[in-house]
């Protein structure tokens, strides 16, 4: 969706039922890029979809509609083959940004220990799934009872569900943080925190250039759009 076409419509509303939202304009609802009607999870999401419909143009530039990009992505993608999502996220859990720490320097493997040692800490006490912890880059096994775990929470991810929890793993680099945002156990930007730890300690030492404070700020604008599914 990187074409820019002519607006076509001028009214923008949201239609809600018991299975969902849609956005219509002119009263014909939205679809993806694969002409399937969108229904959204919920109100929040919607609202934010229709603001961007609303806030186009002359001609709709899609470059400025994460929300529309992630939700018709996901009604393409993921709707018709969530066995495959699913199994992307337990192989993101098999290894686990979460669970490999530095040697050094000391400032980062504390910083590490205080941000993810508390969201392996609860998906300990609330889930009873504890994480191998490595040190270096070495794979390490995680227990096979914990994996399992892990894969029957994701089999009951669904439809938008299992899209965000998807793009927020891939995203990320860790299924842990998906789970524990869904879980409303870390705020968006928490979690995004977790995430660019390595990251953001690197930048404070080295700086960062434009072009990569500019990507950053896309990629943030996605998570938050994937994020709107949990509405919390």
């Amino acid at each position: 969706m990187s074409q820019k076409i002519k607006r076509f419509y001028s009214d923008v509303d949201i239609h809600g039922d018991e299975s969902g939202f849609q956005i219509r304009l002119d009263k014909r609802p939205i679809k993806s890029a694969g002409q399937q009607i969108l229904q959204l999870p919920n109100e929040n999401m919607a609202e934010q979809l229709a603001n961007e419909w609303r806030q186009q143009k002359e001609f709709i530039d899609f470059n400025n509609m994460p929300v529309m990009r992630f939700a018709s992505a996901v009604r393409d993608n993921i709707f018709p083959r969530p066995n495959e999502a699913r199994a992307e996220i337990l192989k993101y859990a098999h290894s686990d940004l979460l669970c490999y720490r530095v040697s050094e320097p000391d400032s980062l493997i504390e910083r590490q220990a205080n941000l993810w040692d508390p969201v392996l800490l609860q998906f300990k006490d609330e889930l009873n799934i504890e994480f191998v912890i490595s040190t270096g880059i070495q794979y390490v096994e995680q227990g096979a009872d914990a994996m399992k775990r892990i894969e029957a929470l994701i089999a009951a991810f669904e439809g938008y569900q299992l899209g965000a929890i998807h793009l927020l793993t891939v995203m990320t680099g860790s299924a842990v943080l998906a789970i524990a945002l869904f879980n409303d156990w870390l705020t968006i930007d928490a979690a995004w925190q977790c995430a660019h730890l390595d990251e953001d300690f690197q930048a404070e030492h080295w700086g960062e250039d434009d072009e990569a404070i500019l990507r950053r700020q896309r990629r943030y604008t996605e998570f938050c759009a994937a994020a709107l599914v949990f509405d919390h």
